[in-house]
């Protein structure tokens, strides 16, 4: 029985942990020529001609409409997303780097995110891609 309880109270120690944790920014994002998928997260990489700043404004509204996720920080532009049971976060890292639009989508504990930051990360973008003016241009 003792061992029962110290079992559960280091399940319940780490998913605290895991909920409470303070998330800080990433200071590497990537910057490869193609999209990325891998076991802990997304890379989505496309040519942009648009206004950065107008990018920023439209992603934002996008992204704080997104159920559980707070802006993390500004330049570039980070959201924090935490699961809906658990609390899991997950960082959505948008950058303009040499006129390409760089959606850098991670989990922030474990390897697995079952695609979930990849799905997030096209829904903003077709989301977005809607609301721009016709001179910015997502290239496909």
């Amino acid at each position: 029985m003792k061992y029962l309880i110290v079992i559960i109270i280091i399940l319940f120690s780490i998913l605290a942990y895991v909920r409470l944790a303070q998330v800080h920014p990433l200071y590497n994002i990537p910057d490869s020529t193609s999209n990325q998928l891998s076991s802990k997260g997304f890379v989505f990489i496309k040519a942009y001609t648009g206004s950065k700043d107008e990018l920023y404004e439209e992603i934002t509204k996008v992204a704080l409409g997104t159920p559980r996720t707070i802006l993390l920080s500004n330049d570039p532009l980070q959201f924090i997303t935490r699961s809906k049971f658990l609390g899991f976060p997950d960082i959505t890292a948008i950058d303009i780097q040499d006129g390409n639009l760089i959606i850098y989508a991670t989990s922030v504990f474990g390897r697995l995110d079952f695609g979930v930051n990849r799905a997030r990360a096209l829904k903003w973008v077709s989301l977005v891609k809607t609301s721009l003016p016709m001179d910015s241009i997502i290239d496909w």
